[in-house]
C-alpha cells in the first residue's frame, strides 16, 4: 500500500524532530558534549577502558548521599562510588595468616578421626 504524501511528510517531521532531540548541546559548551555515542560505541569504549557494569540495590538515604557527593566529585558518581570501595576494601582487608592456620589445622584434624573411630569400635 502506497503512502499519501501528507503521511510521508508526517514521517519526516518525526523523524526531524527526533534528531533534534537526540542533538544534545554543542561542543562549545565542552569538549565532546555534542558527542552522541549509542549503546554499542558505549559500551565498546567502556570494554576498552577496563569498565565493567555492575548492578546493586542500596538503600534511598545512601543514594542521596552518593549523589550529594558525586556532584562535587570531578570524576561524577562513579569516579565516586570506584573511590569509596577501593578504600573500604583497602581497610577491609583480612591478614592471610589466619587463613593459613586454619587449612593447615584441618587435615591434622582428619588424620586423627579415623583412629578415634576404630578405638570406638573396639
Amino acid at each position: 500500500m502506497s503512502m499519501k504524501k501528507f503521511d510521508i511528510e508526517k514521517m519526516i517531521a518525526k523523524k526531524v524532530t527526533g534528531q533534534m532531540k537526540a542533538g544534545g548541546a554543542s561542543s562549545r559548551f565542552g569538549q565532546g558534549a555534542g558527542e552522541v555515542l549509542d549503546k554499542r560505541e558505549r559500551r565498546a569504549r567502556d570494554s576498552a577502558a577496563g569498565l565493567v557494569s555492575f548492578a546493586c540495590k542500596l538503600p534511598g538515604e545512601l543514594i542521596k548521599q552518593l549523589h550529594e557527593r558525586a556532584a562535587t566529585h570531578e570524576g561524577g558518581i562513579n569516579a565516586l562510588a570506584a573511590e569509596l570501595l577501593t578504600q573500604a576494601l583497602a581497610q577491609d582487608a583480612t591478614p592471610v595468616e589466619p587463613a593459613a592456620a586454619n587449612t593447615a589445622a584441618k587435615p591434622a584434624a582428619k588424620k586423627k578421626a579415623p583412629a578415634a573411630k576404630k578405638a570406638a569400635t573396639e
